[in-house]
């Protein structure tokens, strides 16, 4: 709602100031829902399915670029202020959409747990997991994994535990890392700086510029999606470093390609120049861009979400202000250099990626504690071992007692 009500502030702008300060409060309402949606899906989609549905979350960035790319270029050239304030106007029609969803969407059953709705969690479990089966006995199983590891993950861990407790001060480092790399593999001025860039490779009309944008979004969004499945069949690890890779060589090539056509006029050296562009965007939007709100949302637990997707946020953003400021400086004062001096420190980022990141692929979210705390908050087997049939039938009958003990007289009560 806060970015339907700033769209339509900024698309009725009647000076600079309302239109910045409409802005800010875009980017405000933005971080917030970004924040609290890819939360809420790690918490409430199958846990099978977490990877490629939150890795879709950021997918659909494009949807948006793309809408706004589209825009931009059918209003351009109107002649009134319509061309600016037809594009901010749109931007808000995506809020509306959501918003029209919210009534049909289930509350998270962590959160219901949490909350002390265990009937309503383990209905809306059996919705998302077993279509409404509450007898299913997987169902049950994430049930008691919830249950328990809410109990031990129930009072918010301060900043100075957080940082004391090796399991916490790990989840938040790669959560931290993951932001800042994210921000800092050369997409900055590649995404944002892309008129600056044609220019420099030789392309300076602005109907070019918009026709390549347009056909950055679009390859970009189906490369995303690509990705998505490769993300939740090889995890999030895998993602980041086939991801690093492409993008430090296409800024190596996007290099060597400027210094030698960014300042003439010959037309093949010119479109290779745009290729390694669009190398580079189909390489971050392969790994990076699935993986960006799928990995905090996986690193961090009940007790340290509130301090660790503050810190998430703060960094994105941050390093998105000062890059958007530096990179345009050094881009002018070092020219094709920037591109191979950010090639250099991605490769540093590819090696602490390699070693120090973890992959969670195939597990709960409970069961991911095991990881980083060498055990977890409940007593109850993997997902992966049941269905592999590594587990005999104790767990079952282990099961039904917890459920009795814990349960007398529901939560199934209710349910048959």
């Amino acid at each position: 709602m806060i970015t339907v009500i700033a769209a339509i502030l900024q698309a009725t702008s009647q000076h600079i100031a309302m239109f910045c300060i409409a802005r800010v409060i875009i980017g405000f309402g933005t971080t917030a829902s970004v924040i609290s949606g890819s939360a809420y899906l790690a918490e409430t989609l199958p846990w099978d399915q977490r990877a490629w549905g939150l890795a879709l979350f950021d997918d659909f960035f494009y949807v948006g670029a793309l809408t706004a790319a589209g825009v931009t270029y059918g209003s351009f050239k109107i002649s009134s202020t319509w061309a600016w304030r037809l594009p901010s106007l749109v931007q808000g029609a995506w809020g509306l959409l959501c918003i029209s969803l919210l009534p049909w969407l289930p509350e998270s059953p962590r959160w219901l747990v949490d909350q002390g709705r265990a009937h309503d969690a383990i209905m809306v479990l059996a919705q998302i997991n077993a279509r409404g089966d509450t007898s299913d006995e997987l169902v049950r199983l994430q049930f008691r994994q919830i249950c328990e590891t809410i109990e031990y993950e129930r009072d918010p861990m301060s900043c100075k535990e957080a940082v004391r407790n090796r399991g916490a001060r790990k989840r938040l480092l790669i959560t931290a890392t993951c932001a800042l790399i994210s921000m800092l593999m050369g997409n900055i001025f590649v995404m944002y700086n892309i008129g600056k860039m044609l220019t420099h490779a030789g392309v300076s009309d602005e109907g070019s510029q918009l026709l390549v944008n347009v056909g950055l979004n679009a390859s970009s969004l189906v490369v995303s999606l690509c990705g998505s499945f490769f993300t939740d069949k090889k995890g999030t690890k895998a993602a980041a470093l086939v991801s690093t890779a492409g993008v430090t060589v296409a800024l190596v090539l996007l290099g060597v390609l400027t210094k030698f056509y960014g300042n003439t006029t010959y037309a093949p050296g010119i479109w290779a120049t745009v290729f390694a562009i669009f190398l580079f965007s189909i390489s971050y939007s392969f790994g990076w861009i699935p993986i960006l709100f799928l990995l905090p949302a996986q690193m961090l637990y009940f007790r340290i979400r509130a301090q660790g997707m503050s810190m998430f946020s703060f960094i994105i953003c941050a390093t998105g202000i000062a890059g958007n400021f530096a990179f345009p400086l050094a881009l002018d004062a070092v020219g094709y250099w920037l591109y191979i001096i950010n090639g250099a420190w991605n490769v540093l980022f590819f090696v602490f990626i390699w070693w120090y990141w973890v992959e969670v692929m195939g597990k709960t979210l409970e069961e991911i504690d095991a990881l980083f705390d060498g055990r977890k908050h409940t007593n109850t087997p993997d997902m992966e071992a049941i269905l592999a049939g590594r587990e005999d039938e104790r767990w079952k009958r282990n099961l039904s007692e917890w459920m009795k003990e814990k349960f007398p007289h529901g939560p199934l009560a209710l349910c048959g």
